[in-house]
């Protein structure tokens, strides 16, 4: 009798206990989706990067923000492992939020603000340090060209193996191709987007990005199937723990059949599972190979990590199977004021990288970080608007940031090299009060034909 009252005791407790979980990452979702997620199809111009009060157009040669052969639209390369929609809805127009496995490619049209705006005038709109109104991307519509084969393994149902051809392929990397040549950068930039969005957000992120970066190279958007759904939180992760195969046989196409000096990526939030994960498995399979010969297989440049939601602990073992012999240089940027990345480490009782603060780092790890060129942590609290609503998106929402993040992949500066600084023995970077002066003196070293050309400007304006 007494054993029968504890174990009803313990299913109480039990579903009490899932209860409590389940509220509490309702809860979390609501406010991840705040953080990660927004309106459905459509995405509000975020702030110019604060590079443009000093130099109109600091990371590019271009004269206008698009040389598409429709002005008014932009053209998005993507890369989804996302299940074509059969029967398109107004939550799913195009891709669902389940997993589809192969590597599915093409370009999508963006258009600006709500009425016909070309992108020529968008970049002077985009500009305006106040911006009057709001002016949203949307997805006007998208080509699929196929499926890469490369992604076509012996899961794949026979009937689909055999209808890949090399169609896609060639189509897809004659698109880079036709960006690079046209490009000052010969280099190309992937965005992998946080959990609970559609398929949609991350081309309109990358689009952002990209036009801010002035078109340069060849911007990619690769959309994992992470879904826009309360409780898709637990779903959506272990989704980028699988969605990481996906990337990386895209890092392998793009590395083997492109032209492109070099890969750049930046992941964001859950995304950023994705990402650490796929550079964990192409240190593992070249790990009997030298750090060139890494480089020169996987071609990977600057990778740059943002709020990321992933566990320290997980981290430290990916460092030490050589996670920072795959890329150039590994940055990762984190905030105290994370409201996102705080209920999630509520959840899993673990410090998230996202929140990794100079306090917090023991004193092995201290040296660790200070004496790794190829990793660079990078504390945003005295960076401008990085507290901005949720705290969490602060690479859209602070100029600062997105400044220093357009910087690194424009330039590859270090971050001493960008103005960021070290202060009392710490070896977490941050910004200085005077940030925009230093990114003013690095960006003539960096590039002296635009700092000539501002210096110019300043003089002829009366």
């Amino acid at each position: 009798m007494q054993s029968q009252q504890k174990t009803g005791l313990l299913i109480v407790m039990r579903r009490s206990t899932a209860k409590t979980l389940a509220k509490f990452c309702a809860i979390a979702g609501s406010a991840l989706l705040a953080a990660c997620g927004g309106a459905l199809h459509r995405l509000d111009l975020m702030p110019a990067p604060a590079a443009y009060e000093e130099v109109e157009k600091p990371f590019s040669a271009m004269d206008t923000a698009a040389s598409e052969s429709d002005p008014a639209q932009l053209e998005m390369l993507y890369a989804t492992n996302r299940a074509p929609v059969e029967i398109p809805d107004e939550k799913d127009r195009f891709y669902s939020g389940e997993r589809g496995y192969l590597l599915r490619v093409g370009t999508a049209q963006i258009a600006f603000g709500d009425a016909a705006i070309s992108w020529d005038e968008a970049r002077k709109i985009s500009l305006l340090k106040h911006r009057q109104g709001s002016f949203p991307l949307h997805v006007e519509d998208v080509q699929e060209y196929g499926i890469l084969g490369n992604s076509v393994s012996i899961f794949t149902p026979p009937e689909v193996a055999e209808s890949v051809d090399e169609q896609a392929s060639r189509a897809f990397v004659r698109d880079v191709e036709a960006r690079l040549a046209r490009s000052t950068v010969k280099d190309i930039f992937i965005y992998v987007h946080g959990y609970k969005v559609n398929f949609e957000n991350p081309l309109l992120v990358a689009s952002e990005l990209w036009h801010f970066l002035g078109n340069e190279g060849a911007f990619i958007a690769f959309s994992w199937p992470s879904t826009p759904a309360r409780l898709a939180y637990m779903k959506d992760i272990e989704t980028a723990r699988v969605s990481a195969w996906g990337l990386r046989k895209l890092i392998d196409f793009l590395a083997d059949e492109t032209s492109a000096s070099r890969i750049h990526i930046v992941g964001y939030s859950a995304g950023t599972r994705v990402v650490m994960t796929a550079l964990y498995e192409i240190a593992l399979i070249y790990q009997r190979s030298s750090d060139a010969e890494i480089r020169s297989a996987s071609k990977l440049g600057n990778v740059i990590l943002v709020g990321s939601d992933v566990d320290t602990g997980l981290f430290a073992s990916y460092l030490l199977d050589g996670l920072l012999r795959v890329q150039d240089r590994l940055t990762l940027y984190a905030s105290p004021e994370d409201k996102a990345l705080h209920l999630s480490q509520k959840i899993f009782a673990h410090r998230r990288i996202g929140k990794v603060m100079p306090g917090t780092l023991d004193q092995r790890m201290r040296e660790f970080v200070a004496a790794s060129p190829r990793l660079a942590l990078i504390d945003v609290e005295d960076a401008a608007d990085f507290d901005v609503g949720n705290g969490h998106a602060y690479f859209r929402r602070s100029p600062w940031v997105s400044s220093d993040i357009l910087m690194t992949l424009r330039y590859g500066l270090a971050p001493e090299e960008r103005g960021l600084v070290r202060s009392d023995g710490s070896p977490i970077w941050r910004f200085p009060k005077d940030y925009l002066e230093h990114f003013e003196a690095a960006l003539a070293r960096a590039n002296p034909t635009l700092a000539e050309g501002a210096r110019d400007d300043q003089k002829t304006t009366p």
